[in-house]
């Protein structure tokens, strides 16, 4: 976005190491969690208002202990605002602003100005687990739950899931400042907005607390909106799977560019009626220790080194609680996934086929889970029709690669080889 010519601004977090490092972003004013320690921007700030203020988290309980003026989340839309504001003001548009705020996240402690503002009617109880089910978990999840215990029903559970929302209205205001500041300037119309989030958090689901290698709604499925911008009809829905991974392609694609950017793929192509470059599965992974697809009717979940999977259905049980890995009638769809997952890490260390077996199926499928596929695999034979030749006329038998029948085939396909005749 830099080389596009917008002028970049990361506010709140990034969460990436070494977390001084801004990646990039022209600006950088960020809430780390305290991992940058005496030197953390929202810390120096909060202490010139509070001198005795000595960390970045200041609760009691499930509540923000100082005003909301003084709130992380408040400080991080008030940045973003002051640079859109001088970004405006020199004239130095476009703009990109990664506004990153920190909830809903623990601790979770919403300020006291929005308690009460959630109507706890509304907020769910936690999902749980049918008790013939929690022997077939994965090692990993059985560990992550005995060692992070979760009460899954009662006041104190649904207290934590009620401030859980309560911080979201936080941020809602935030965001909402945002907006008004923008229309304020007459820039409302002209900006696009991406709006996501890294996880969601268990808070209780099947008995678990915050984030994991879990496969579940709770923590995956997450929002995920494109507006404002007019290739995009207010309301449509995007019939592909999506997620965090299209964010830059989708960014770039607002700024004209159309290069690719590994394997993201923009939202605004998606959300269209018939998408240049369609998906019918996507990846996700929790480091080395859980690898999902889902398809849209199917989550699989593999657990590595473990032998352990997990599969729903995702229509007929969105919430994920009847794990049909294992049941005969599944495993035909349990080896579809499988494969989905080992295309995906062929794709992801690059893809290397030789020419003649680069195929029209091997194609046809890489070209649904990497549709660039061609512009990072120049396909090339190693010799010539003279080449083959001169290795015929020193006695060499050429025949067994069927080197000029092979060229000659593949270029009855369309449109899909580039050949070296060098």
């Amino acid at each position: 976005m830099n080389a596009n010519g917008y002028r970049t601004g990361a506010f709140g977090k990034l969460h990436h190491y070494p977390a001084h490092d801004a990646k990039g972003f022209m600006v950088a004013h960020l809430m780390e969690e305290g991992r940058l320690g005496e030197s953390e921007p929202f810390l120096r700030w909060l202490r010139a208002r509070h001198p005795d203020v000595r960390k970045v988290w200041n609760h009691r309980g499930y509540e923000w202990s100082l005003d909301f003026e003084d709130y992380y989340e408040y400080w991080i839309a008030s940045e973003a605002i002051a640079f859109i504001d001088r970004t405006l003001r020199e004239g130095r548009t476009p703009f990109l602003a990664w506004i990153s705020f920190q909830g809903p996240h623990g601790p979770i402690d919403p300020p006291h100005e929005v308690k009460g503002t959630v109507d706890a009617a509304l907020v769910p109880a936690p999902v749980r687990r049918p008790a013939a089910e929690q022997a077939r978990l994965s090692e990993t999840v059985r560990y992550r739950k005995a060692r992070e215990p979760q009460p899954d029903e009662g006041e104190e559970i649904m207290a934590k899931r009620i401030a859980y929302a309560e911080e979201i209205v936080a941020i809602d205001a935030q965001i909402g400042r945002i907006l008004e500041r923008l229309d304020e300037l007459g820039e409302f119309e002209n900006t696009t907005f991406v709006f996501s989030a890294d996880h969601g958090d268990m808070l209780g689901d099947f008995g678990m607390n915050a984030k994991g290698p879990f496969p579940y709604p709770g923590q995956m499925d997450i929002p995920l909106i494109v507006a404002n911008h007019p290739a995009i009809t207010a309301g449509t829905r995007s019939a592909c799977p999506a997620g965090n991974i299209d964010i830059p392609a989708t960014l770039l694609h607002v700024a004209g560019d159309e290069r690719p950017i590994g394997h993201s793929r923009s939202l605004i192509d998606l959300a269209s009626d018939s998408p240049d470059r369609p998906r019918n599965v996507i990846y996700s992974e929790f480091c080395d220790s859980m690898r999902v697809v889902d398809d849209g009717e199917y989550r699989f979940a593999y657990y590595p080194f473990e032998g352990v999977t997990e599969l729903y259905h995702r229509k007929s049980d969105p919430a994920c609680r009847h794990n049909l890995a294992g049941n005969p009638e599944a495993a035909a769809v349990e080896n579809r996934m499988l494969e989905h997952i080992v295309d995906f890490q062929i794709v992801a260390k690059g893809v290397r086929v030789e020419a003649h077996d680069f195929v029209p199926a091997v194609q046809a499928e890489l070209s649904r889970k990497d549709p660039w596929f061609r512009e990072r695999i120049p396909v090339a034979f190693p010799l010539s029709r003279d080449g083959v030749a001169k290795l015929e006329a020193a006695g060499f038998d050429t025949r067994y690669n069927e080197f000029c029948r092979t060229r000659e085939l593949l270029r009855s396909y369309a449109p899909p080889y580039w050949i070296d005749e060098t």
